[in-house]
This record gives structure tokens, sequence and C-alpha cells, in this order.
């Protein structure tokens, strides 16, 4: 009986480690690793009329305090987010738990928005945070930190995402996901 219940945690620590392997170490929580940059994707399906889509997405991005300089282009639309917030308080995060650049920083970025046949794909890339951090001198001023998501998230060679940063990476995609849905944008009235 003992032999069988130690081959047996052998058996599933050698499954499980293998089975930890074999997860690509650049994709997690809908972020994907390419080279030298960061990718956010999702693709939102929508049930409604398709000569709707259109609409309702260049609703939503309008509806945004965070994005810029949008641009139609022949697949979609293009644009910058600046100002962009995670709201950490909503998805049950505490700052006791949470690192203060999502607490506390200013978000910017780029953003596409690719329209397909019943659904639409966002992909966001290039992530900055800035947040103001009080100096430790008499004057107490602040002063701004800035940095690359990519570097904040992903191991010193770039190779893979850190594993300590993945509830990170969660909240940062639940934020990003509910932020483009169109589905939880509040849409003026047509006349």
């Amino acid at each position: 009986m003992q032999i069988r219940v130690f081959v047996w945690l052998i058996f599933s620590g050698v499954f499980l480690a293998f089975e930890a392997d074999s997860q690509d170490p650049t994709k997690y929580a809908l972020f994907q690793l390419e080279g030298e940059e960061l990718f956010w994707r999702n693709t939102y399906e929508y049930s409604d009329a398709p000569d709707e889509l259109r609409y309702r997405v260049v609703q939503m991005l309008k509806s945004k305090f965070f994005t810029f300089n949008v641009t139609r282009n022949e697949t979609g639309y293009t644009g910058e987010i600046r100002y962009y917030q995670v709201d950490c308080k909503r998805y049950g995060r505490s700052s006791l738990t949470t690192p203060r650049m999502y607490w506390e920083g200013e978000w910017t970025g780029k953003f596409m928005v690719v329209l397909l046949p019943n659904q639409y794909r966002v992909t966001i890339y290039a992530l900055h945070y800035e947040k103001l951090e009080q100096s430790s001198g008499y004057y107490r001023t602040q002063q701004p930190v800035k940095g690359m998501y990519i570097n904040a998230v992903t191991t010193k060679k770039k190779k893979g995402l850190k594993k300590s940063e993945f509830s990170n990476l969660v909240l940062m995609s639940v934020s990003l996901k509910d932020n483009f849905d169109i589905n939880n944008t509040v849409l003026p009235q047509q006349r």
C-alpha cells in the first residue's frame, strides 16, 4: 500500500513538473511577449446586427476619456492611450498586496481595433506607467517615476513573464478587457 502511494506521488510530481514546463512562458492572461514588445490581445464577440458593429466600436472609443488620436484605417482603428488608470478596488485588490504602479499610476500606450465578422479584436502595446513619488527630503516634493510595463513583468533577458507578476497581469488584463468591451459602455440614445 505504501509503495503504491509512493509511486503515485512520484508519478504525479513528474507529471506536474512536465505540465509546468510545457506552458509557454511568454503568454499569460491575454498578454503575449513577442520579441522586445509585450502585447495584450482580446477578441470580443458581437451578436447584434453586423452593420452596427463599426458604429458601436466608434461610440465606445469616443466615450473613453483615455483614448486619443483615434484614426480609422481599412481594418479598424488605431490610437493612443493616455491617463489610463486601473481601478484596483473594483477588482477586490488591496494596497498592501498590489504594487503602487497599479494603484497610483497613469498608463500610456497604443491600441489597435480590428473589425472582423461578428467580432472585434483589441490589441494594446507599448504600455508605460508614470506615478508621482514623494521625496524623503525636507520639502517633500513629488517626482515622477516612469517605466515600461515590459520591464516590470518580464525576466531580465525578456525571455518570459515573471511568475511573481501573474496576479498583477491578471489585474491589468481584466481592467483592459472591461474598458474595451462595447457591452460595458454606456452609449448615447439614437434619435
